[in-house]
């Protein structure tokens, strides 16, 4: 091809896809509307603290989809990375070890023995099922097998589903957790293990895959605006960039990658009827968003040694408490500490200051309780209230193969990867899986 692939939107999708197109030796141009790169991820610099645009993990560590894609690429060695695996649990003043396999769930100290063996028989099947078989389970809610449990074991499920999907077990669809599990199980080549960017700021994932596409001669344009995306004869035949000063830019291209939410490209980047309304309203139906409230807070000292704490039981408005530093003291000044506290919201609360204040200080007074001395030692605090676009990856119905298909059937050359994309796992992982998915698509079509 003569002309460059367009890669829109430059997150861990469009980065991801663009590296192992570029690995291959096409021409790849990507244009991101920001000044950042990274999408969800980015990460700025706040009082001389790095802070994520909310907390961020790397599940599965070196069996990640992310880890995956940088190994294929040769580049693992350049993205250090910290293990995140000192987590507990606080309940009714103790804290609990948080289990790092099935066989850690007899020594769970959070839940009677009683439980823990019924715990243990109901995830030992999940664990050594299939992958394909989880599939039947994607309509299924999580509750549909935790609703008799009793009340401490229910709390523990929605402490590892707060770890593992940021969100309540009823938003969660039991064939994603049941993959999760997969994953997880090392008797099936998987890993419990978590990490977190070494260096500080989520955002270096983003900085790697660019500095390979850089290596690459590969293209990347910041507050780059796509107006449209142009379809002729069922065919990709260029994209419009929206220019603040003179006329629009036209760039012709056989190829583009869209790497931002399916349901918002499709209803905004194209010229009426190019999108078939069936197919549109059912992308649509996709578009739900799970809303959190998050506060970073800077510390004159250290008043943990762990790095994850989940507060559990119904009493916690705190659903999880990430000390940063902990994980690696490059986000931090000499001297300081950070730690970031969350809680998922409804998403009208996203919109009303009252309701985030009230939220930020029950959440203030529920730390001071578990840590005395939290209030004397704080500095600063910056909450965030927000709505994400994270359901479509876990909810039942909207789950796995039920998501946006990475090419729309009748129009060539038009590509789509993200997490709003057919791919499992959660987040930046489901970002980058439906790039390893959709790659070898990519590649036929280019070939043909």
């Amino acid at each position: 091809m003569s002309t460059p692939i367009i890669v829109i939107g430059a997150g861990i999708g469009g980065l991801t896809a663009a590296a192992l197109l570029a690995e291959k030796g096409h021409n790849v141009r990507v244009l991101e509307k920001s000044s950042k790169l990274g999408g969800r991820t980015a990460s700025i610099k706040f009082k001389n603290h790095i802070l994520d645009n909310g907390f961020h993990i790397m599940p599965f560590y070196k069996k990640s989809a992310i880890f995956s894609v940088l190994k294929k690429l040769k580049i693992e060695s350049k993205l250090k990375l910290a293990k995140v695996d000192d987590i507990a649990f606080h309940s009714e003043n103790e804290f609990h070890k948080y289990p790092k396999g099935m066989l850690d769930l007899l020594n769970l100290s959070l839940l009677p023995l009683k439980s823990r063996i019924k715990l243990l028989k109901l995830l030992l099947p999940l664990a050594f099922t299939s992958i394909e078989k989880t599939e039947s389970w994607d309509n299924v809610s999580l509750t549909s097998i935790t609703s008799d449990l009793d009340s401490d074991t229910n709390a523990f499920f929605e402490a590892i589903c707060m770890l593992a999907f940021a969100d309540t077990a009823d938003h969660i669809s039991l064939g994603e957790f049941a993959r999760t599990i997969i994953r997880a199980n090392p008797f099936k080549g998987g890993t419990s293990e978590f990490a977190y960017p070494a260096n500080g700021g989520y955002d270096s994932i983003s900085h790697v895959l660019y500095d390979y596409l850089h290596s690459k001669n590969c293209e990347i344009k910041t507050r780059q605006s796509i107006k449209k995306i142009i379809i002729e004869n069922s065919k990709v035949t260029g994209v419009v960039v929206r220019v603040l000063s003179g006329d629009d830019e036209l760039i012709r291209t056989k190829c583009v990658i869209v790497s931002y939410p399916a349901y918002n490209a499709l209803n905004e980047l194209f010229d009426k009827n190019i999108i078939e309304e069936g197919f549109l309203q059912k992308i649509n139906k996709l578009n739900k968003t799970t809303s959190v409230v998050e506060v970073h807070f800077a510390l004159k000292s250290k008043i943990d040694s762990r790095q994850v704490i989940f507060p559990v039981g119904d009493q916690y408005t705190t659903k999880g408490i990430f000390f940063i530093s902990n994980i690696t003291p490059s986000v931090s000044p000499p001297g300081e500490h950070l730690i970031i506290a969350g809680t998922p919201v409804p998403s009208e609360d996203t919109d009303n200051p009252q309701e985030i204040k009230e939220i930020v200080n029950k959440m203030k007074e529920e730390i001071s309780s578990i840590y005395p001395t939290f209030n004397s030692e704080l500095i600063w605090e910056r909450p965030m209230a927000w709505k994400l676009v994270e359901s479509v990856v876990k909810e039942p119905g909207k789950v796995w193969k039920s998501k946006m298909p990475h090419n729309i059937p009748g129009i060539e050359g038009l590509f789509f990867v993200g997490d709003s994309t057919i791919s499992y796992g959660i987040g930046t992982d489901s970002a980058a899986h439906s790039s390893i998915l959709c790659a070898p698509k990519i590649e036929s079509y280019l070939r043909s």
